[in-house]
């Protein structure tokens, strides 16, 4: 007698190869969806990050501005000559000024 070739394939094991690939189907849509969860919490924490540190660079050049200003307050001529005059300091006249002529070491030295 000839065989026919169907394959009979009992009901259980239909039915448990059926909750296999439910089920590896749930694993996968529940491992996409903690990906794409995750993704965006790592976005929103960039982002406040991102925006506390445009708001410290903001502060600094604020910060920068203010001791730019300071700097060029406290280093013009007029202030450190008022100081000067303060503490006794005085313009030399010309009997308080001392020439210094540098002979060259090589002149005179001939053997």
């Amino acid at each position: 007698m000839a065989h026919t070739g169907t394959v009979r394939v009992k009901p259980g094991l239909d039915r448990f190869l059926l909750s296999k690939k439910l089920l590896m189907l749930l694993i996968v849509v529940f491992g996409l969806a903690f990906v794409y969860v995750h993704l965006k919490l790592e976005g929103t924490k960039l982002g406040y990050t991102l925006s506390a540190n445009l708001s410290r660079e903001r502060e600094l050049i604020r910060e920068n501005l203010a001791l730019q200003a300071e700097f060029m307050k406290l280093k013009s001529p007029e202030r450190i000559a008022n100081i000067a005059r303060g503490l006794g300091f005085k313009l030399p006249t010309q009997q308080d000024v001392i020439y210094i002529v540098e002979e060259s070491p090589l002149v005179g030295e001939r053997e």
